[in-house]
């Protein structure tokens, strides 16, 4: 199935002070739509992405009213989502058949809300997304409705039906790199000065979720039942080198903490000193989780913030 994934086109002063925004602005390549897509691509569907960082509302339209796909799926957070409900709206005035979901931070908070505010959303991711999109498409494809497909909401003629919500995913080795491919010109996504050695940057996750409870953040595991998920040590290495053969020579770990646990940290920074791999790196940390020789360990192999 022909599908596009979509963040609404949005511009740095929707987000910070008009004199200092585009000082602040991080132009950091969404994992989450790049991860959804991979676990498409993967699956045999036809995949575009467009990002809104880069494209006016009218390009993202304009190319969506070309393209044609049968299944769109719209990013939001939560200063976005008036873009996002206009974004859907637009599409459908185009394609009265396309199927619009939406995904993302705020649509995973308030759920079946996303379809009361707009008539022209279908359907809500309301957790992970790699394999509910996948899922969802698949019974899309084969003109099924989308009853007991897990973590999502939906629209079912006048009645929003709320599915089973779906576990966490705990094999997160099982899932395909994110589709970098998908991105266009990779100097496109830089960091505001200051916040890098060296061009081009990247991002990267080696796991997933935080076991402590700062109240400020947003986690699906609200009650932290399933604590921090890992990559394997060669898993995240492989997709390391993945990233340096696509010209990539700075990446950033997302990691809420990549320091939870210390032996694993470690082991990291030395497999990358042991294959010699030549990127420039930096992470989060709680200043509890580190000590003296964990971090010459970590600069040793490229970490310098």
């Amino acid at each position: 199935m022909k599908c596009t994934l979509v963040i609404p086109a949005w511009k740095p002063e929707d987000i910070f002070p008009t004199k200092t925004a585009h000082s602040q602005i991080n132009y950091w390549q969404p994992l989450g739509p790049l991860s959804v897509a991979a676990s498409l691509l993967r699956a045999g569907h036809d995949v575009t992405f467009l990002n809104g960082a880069f494209l006016s509302h009218g390009e993202i339209v304009d190319s969506i009213a070309r393209d044609r796909p049968a299944f769109v799926g719209i990013y939001s957070t939560a200063f976005g989502w008036k873009q996002a409900v206009q974004t859907a709206w637009d599409i459908r005035l185009h394609d009265p058949d396309v199927f619009i979901a939406v995904g993302g931070p705020y649509p995973m908070a308030v759920q079946e809300k996303c379809l009361a505010d707009s008539v022209w959303i279908d359907a809500v991711v309301t957790g992970e997304g790699e394999i509910t999109v996948v899922e969802m498409v698949d019974c899309l494809a084969r003109g099924r409705d989308l009853a007991g497909v897990a973590g999502v909401v939906f629209r079912n003629n006048d009645n929003i039906v709320r599915n089973a919500p779906r576990p966490l995913i705990t094999d997160l080795d099982s899932l395909p790199f994110p589709a970098r491919g998908l991105l266009g010109p990779r100097d496109t996504y830089v960091p505001p000065p200051g916040t890098y050695r060296r061009k081009p940057v990247t991002v990267l996750m080696t796991s997933r979720g935080c076991n402590r409870r700062c109240i400020y953040c947003f986690q699906m595991d609200k009650e932290r039942k399933t604590g921090i998920r890992y990559r394997s040590i060669e898993n995240v290495v492989e997709e390391i080198e993945h990233c340096l053969r696509l010209g990539y020579r700075e990446i950033k770990f997302l990691d809420e903490t990549l320091a939870a646990d210390y032996g694993r940290a470690m082991e990291l920074a030395q497999e990358i000193r042991r294959r010699k791999l030549d990127f420039t790196w930096f992470a989060s940390a709680c200043v509890n989780q580190v000590d003296e020789p964990l971090l010459r360990a970590m600069k040793e192999a490229g970490c310098w913030a």
